[in-house]
């Protein structure tokens, strides 16, 4: 085995700090997803152009500022939790169809989706 090396970073979700592990180009105890970079201090976004999907226009733009560059990073707990909810959406949306635009009183896919959100509320309540 290589050399190991340890790296601290902090959850983009949950904000707590991590320990990566790093060997042999390989990490343990985290997933990392990249950098990103956010606009900092004075400037604009300038519109530089429009995108066009369908009958839908959306407005292109770029920051005339300077940029911060961080790494994302999230810790194994917040990664698991957010694939869980992934794959029950996807398994509400399969057997009831998607989200009603308005909630209406004995609607089925109201009622499954309702239950989603309070088993998500409830799980971020023993999160905290």
């Amino acid at each position: 085995m290589g050399k190991i090396r340890r790296i601290k970073r902090r959850c983009a979700v949950c904000a707590k700090n991590i320990n990566i592990i790093l060997h042999d180009r390989k990490y343990d105890n985290g997933h990392y997803f990249g950098k990103l970079k956010l606009p900092v201090g004075k400037g604009e976004h300038k519109k530089v152009g429009v995108f066009k999907s369908g009958k839908y226009k959306f407005d292109v733009v770029k920051w005339t500022g300077k940029h911060k560059e961080l790494e994302y990073w999230e810790c194994n707990k917040c990664f698991e939790e957010s694939s869980h909810e992934c794959w029950l959406e996807e398994k509400i949306e399969k057997l009831f169809g998607k989200k009603c635009k308005e909630h209406e009183p004995h609607c089925p896919v109201c009622e499954a989706w309702s239950l989603y959100e309070t088993i998500l509320e409830d799980n971020k309540g023993k999160l905290s």
